[in-house]
């Protein structure tokens, strides 16, 4: 675990946690599970992982203090090449915004944004997409519980049930009335 930090709202370890779990969910990623089906409609596995690549590299640019809009795609959609990157860049991302200097703000276009809200909404993305590569590979790991209950605020918060347009799947009922299920059935996951 880095270093605490002290300017207020932004969560590093939320951060730290959401990288964790996905970093556990995305361990031992195979060639052969590429066409495997995701929660997310329509994605194969191999689909998931490029996104997540993207998002993350988004993520780490935002550490910087700028994120450029048109990246390049990623060089290779193979699964085990994609997790491993993710596993570099996770690295990376945390490196960055555990520097001293890490931007209070950051350019996005022509907006600005507050490092907190990169980073809460950084941390739900990981994770939640974590769940989503867990998921397609049928591993038996439950979303944990004290990191649902952590990320829970911040999808009701960044995450509004009207005008998601299509980043986010409608909620669903939830299966149960843990926080695991609670924050999976807000971003559309049963």
């Amino acid at each position: 675990m880095g270093p605490a930090d002290t300017r207020p709202g932004v969560d590093l370890e939320l951060l730290e946690r959401s990288l964790a779990w996905t970093r556990g969910a995305l361990a031992g990623v195979a060639g052969s599970e590429a066409g495997r089906p995701t929660p997310c409609a329509g994605w194969t596995l191999a689909d998931l992982l490029v996104h997540m690549v993207d998002s993350l590299e988004v993520v780490t640019e935002l550490s910087l203090g700028r994120v450029a809009l048109a990246g390049p795609p990623p060089t290779s959609r193979r699964p085990e090449v994609l997790a491993e990157h993710l596993r570099l860049l996770g690295c990376a991302l945390l490196d960055g915004w555990l520097r001293e200097d890490r931007p209070q703000e950051v350019a996005v276009g022509s907006s600005l944004l507050d490092a907190d809200v990169a980073v809460e909404v950084g941390a739900l993305e990981i994770a939640v997409h974590g769940w989503d590569v867990a998921r397609a590979r049928g591993l038996e790991a439950p979303f944990p519980p004290l990191l649902a209950a952590a990320l829970l605020p911040v999808a009701v918060r960044r995450v509004p049930v009207h005008g998601r347009g299509r980043r986010f799947a409608p909620p669903v009922r939830p299966s149960g009335t843990g926080p695991a299920s609670l924050l999976l059935a807000h971003l559309g996951r049963s």
